[in-house]
């Protein structure tokens, strides 16, 4: 789908056995061995997420910056990926860093609500739906530390998300803190299948 101009979004439901996805990518020696390595689900995202990548965009090739951030060689196309459960997701901008996350819906979110939420998030939990909330607000922080693309950035302190009405999509605000660069966000997500997928629509 495309949220706005020069924005592309993509998921892929991983249905495909690992066999039919490795012949689908067909990688070259030296990353067959890293990829075999693998633990099993880790193997299958692996695959998935380059699979929809070169999905859609098929002349690019996937390398990976200093700071360990993939982006494609020779090219201004900016893009970000995710992976969780059954599912890949990728944003796609012409013109400028973004993000995106996707996370399965499930009660481990809570153990850790109080390392990424600051006190104004929180204020903007749906305590009847607690999980789904606490997962929009950790994909836009991780969505806007993929746009970052650096280290050193505490999820808690530097990162802060707006209201949101809660239900199956919607649109948010967002800001990114630090004291060397503060930016805002419009932020969207979607709720299918027990998945939650965030991502950075354009910057405000």
């Amino acid at each position: 789908m495309r949220p706005a101009p020069g924005v592309m979004i993509a998921f892929w439901k991983i249905t495909e056995a690992e066999e039919t996805l490795m012949q689908m990518y067909n990688p070259e020696a030296q990353e067959l061995a890293f990829i075999q390595q693998l633990p099993a689900q880790r193997k299958m995202h692996y695959l998935a997420s380059r699979l929809l990548a070169k999905t859609c965009y098929p002349e690019q090739n996937i390398i990976k910056d200093e700071f360990g951030k993939p982006t494609f060689d020779n090219s201004s196309l900016h893009f970000s990926w995710s992976h969780s459960g059954q599912f890949a997701a990728a944003i796609f901008n012409e013109k400028e860093s973004t993000g995106i996350d996707i996370e399965t819906i499930e009660p481990k979110i809570l153990r850790i609500e109080d390392k990424f939420c600051n006190n104004t998030d929180k204020s903007h939990l749906h305590r009847s739906r607690h999980q789904e909330s606490l997962l929009i607000i950790w994909g836009a922080k991780e969505s806007m530390y993929k746009w970052y693309g650096k280290k050193e950035v505490d999820f808690k302190k530097h990162m802060t998300v707006g209201p949101f009405e809660m239900g199956e999509s919607g649109r948010f605000s967002a800001s990114f803190h630090k004291p060397d660069l503060q930016q805002d966000f419009i932020m969207e997500y979607a709720i299918f299948e027990e998945h939650v997928a965030v991502w950075i629509n354009n910057s405000l």
